[in-house]
């Protein structure tokens, strides 16, 4: 059975459209549109059209997925961040007279800067995701195949968390380095 055309404001000749029909066929639509449909021609008749194109649908929402992990704490955390609000403790640099609080947005810009000039250094590697708050930093990477990803994410991790303790004391966030994607040379 071939595929039609579907435009959800097309009207039928009873003056509904196909956008209110796929409400129905999801179970939104009013009961009055609800007893309308069952004795209406022309909606029973479209009905019988998207009913096969509607049953992997219905299949495929009774499908329970699983968000990534730690989805919703980053989807909360770049919320908050763009409303200005800091994640997070500050951390507290021990100096004379008081100590130094650094938000953790101050500390995410610091990871961010140390981590471009350390990139400067590792030809063929891109940044594509710095992301984190006080408590820690993740980095996430493209590297082009062929380079020793595993030591490269390792030396990344270090050479950041030692520049964070030196600028930010033992209070610096640790520092997760993950390889999202490879690259083929060239590309």
């Amino acid at each position: 059975m071939g595929e039609f055309p579907f435009d959800p404001e097309q009207q039928l000749a009873c003056g509904h459209t196909y956008g209110e029909l796929v409400e129905h066929l999801a179970g939104d639509s009013t009961p009055e549109f609800a007893e309308h449909v069952a004795g209406c021609p022309h909606c029973r008749a479209a009905l019988d059209r998207l009913a096969p194109s509607w049953a992997p649908v219905r299949r495929a929402a009774q499908v329970s997925v699983e968000p990534p992990n730690g989805l919703l704490d980053r989807v909360l955390m770049t919320s908050r961040r763009a409303r200005g609000v800091n994640v997070g403790p500050s951390i507290e640099i021990p100096q004379e007279g008081g100590a130094l609080r650094v938000t953790p947005h101050a500390a995410l810009v610091l990871a961010r800067r140390l981590i471009a000039e350390l990139l400067a250094g590792f030809p063929g590697v891109r940044l594509l995701a710095c992301t984190g708050d006080s408590q820690e930093i993740r980095v996430e990477l493209q590297v082009t195949y062929g380079s020793d990803a595993p030591e490269l994410a390792t030396r990344l991790r270090e050479e950041v968390e030692d520049g964070l303790r030196g600028a930010l004391g033992p209070g610096a966030p640790v520092v997760w380095v993950r390889i999202a994607d490879v690259s083929y040379p060239g590309e």
